[in-house]
């Protein structure tokens, strides 16, 4: 494996002590292996993009992707060569992870990194930004908005998010959507428009059950008029991905959707804010290379 070269990204100030020994941990696997690489710390919020852009060269065959949904988020929009990534999972939610197989444990992850099968998934754009998992607008849109603007002491990770959840699920408002899904218009008063090219989103509300990275589509959730009693009693269904059953719940397929412009909406990219729209976002067929557990 001498000839593998690695270009191993990870932020030094998320996840403490934990993450400084995952990434020792797995240097040190590598060396095991003979497998040549370099570490680069990240420094701060938005650095990935801008490092993985200037200092990822030809020389390298791999990017591993040491963090959470929004590393990988920023890490694959500063990727310009076309080569495998690999993700060891060191966020809050890992989201993006759930879509793939790369094992249950740290050494298969590890594993999975250096000598994992290389398959083709698709990504989304929005914009001028890629995602992997996708884009909310409306609700899970504002509750990420929420998060950077309204910051609760002692709270972070999902303790953070739930904590926003349950404030605003009672008292938010249906907001104007004007869309398109590749060519039908649509006009509805929503709670959200969620676009998905993965199921599960904020840690663990699976809000696209039949999404799949593979099959060149984007899966779109719309949620419609729902008291707050109903949203209450009906909010475990999102972690099971049930919620289909409800009648204000519909599901569309796309490879283009247009949302027009309204200040009134939020959203967030892969769990990071957007801030509001228009968005162009389609789907890009088979552009990502990512590594997966032998089987």
């Amino acid at each position: 494996m001498s000839q593998r070269k690695l270009f191993i990204v990870h932020n030094p100030f998320a996840g403490g002590k934990r993450k400084e020994k995952l990434v020792r941990n797995f240097a040190e696997y590598a060396e095991a292996r003979e497998t040549d690489f370099v570490v680069y710390d990240t420094q701060k919020s938005g650095n990935a993009t801008r490092l993985i852009s200037e200092e990822l060269d030809s020389s390298y065959t791999d990017l591993i992707i040491i963090g959470g949904d929004g590393t990988i988020n920023e890490a694959i929009n500063g990727l310009k060569q076309d080569i495998p990534v690999s993700v060891i999972p060191a966020g809050t939610g890992n989201d993006f992870i759930k879509n793939i197989s790369i094992g249950k444990n740290q050494q298969q992850h590890f594993e999975t990194a250096i000598e994992g099968n290389v398959i083709n998934i698709d990504v989304g754009k929005c914009n001028d930004r890629i995602f992997l998992n996708g884009i909310g607008i409306g609700f899970d849109g504002q509750i990420v908005e929420d998060m950077g603007s309204k910051r609760v002491p002692l709270l972070s990770g999902h303790a953070a998010y739930y904590y926003h959840v349950l404030r605003i699920l009672g008292s938010y408002r249906e907001r104007p959507f004007h869309y398109r899904l590749d060519e039908e218009k649509f006009e509805k008063d929503l709670i959200l428009l969620t676009i998905g090219n993965g199921t599960t989103f904020g840690g663990g509300f699976k809000l696209m059950p039949e999404a799949k990275v593979d099959d060149g589509l984007l899966e779109i959730c719309e949620i419609g008029t729902l008291s707050p009693l109903k949203r209450f009693l009906n909010i475990h269904r999102l972690s099971g991905g049930t919620h289909g059953s409800l009648n204000e719940v519909n599901f569309h397929r796309a490879t283009r959707i247009h949302v027009e412009e309204n200040p009134l909406l939020f959203a967030h990219i892969d769990g990071e804010r957007l801030g509001s729209p228009p968005y162009e976002i389609e789907v890009m067929p088979g552009k990502l290379k990512i590594r997966v557990r032998n089987s």
